[in-house]
């Protein structure tokens, strides 16, 4: 399943994130498919895929020391309009 992750962290640890974001290593059972860093809002994204809530935690788990990360399953709009609600 698809996940997006917002993570918001604090403007004094931005360079502390951005080392970590250097060295991170997924856990080989997720697949990042991209990252972004949101350009002066001390934010940075990434989607990727995952197998169960482990995985999720394997992830925000190192940046929790630096700020709030978010979790939300996701799905490509054409996929979800053609959903019969």
């Amino acid at each position: 399943m698809q996940f997006v992750l917002w993570y918001k962290f604090s403007p004094e640890n931005t360079q502390k994130v951005l080392n970590l974001w250097k060295k991170f290593k997924y856990p080989k059972e997720v697949k990042a498919i991209h990252r972004y860093i949101v350009i002066g809002r001390h934010t940075s994204v990434a989607i990727f895929d995952a197998p169960n809530e482990e995985s999720i935690l394997k992830i925000t788990a190192p940046f929790s020391p630096y700020g709030v990360a978010k979790v939300a399953p996701i799905m490509p709009l054409e996929k979800a309009i053609e959903v019969k609600w």
